[in-house]
């Protein structure tokens, strides 16, 4: 059995700009990593096989770390 090594035509991403907005305004942008999910109201997602619209989002920020909280509804 012969094993090739891989060699990837282009580098690997090192870092994504990810932004947050509330409606047209830029709240906050950081670079990470990995890249950070971030949903909008009315967008729609699954959990446990459960569909749910995203209602509401708040943000805050404290010396250690960025959360974002989703409110949502069953739908």
């Amino acid at each position: 059995m012969h094993i090739s090594k891989y060699e990837p035509e282009f580098p690997p991403v090192e870092f994504f700009i990810t932004r947050f907005f509330v409606d047209n305004q830029c709240l906050f942008e950081q670079e990470t990593k990995v890249p950070l999910p971030t949903l909008i109201k009315g967008d729609a997602i699954e959990i446990f096989g459960i569909k749910y619209n995203v209602d509401t989002r708040e943000f805050t920020i404290n010396e250690d770390a960025f959360f974002t909280v989703y409110y949502l509804k069953q739908g």
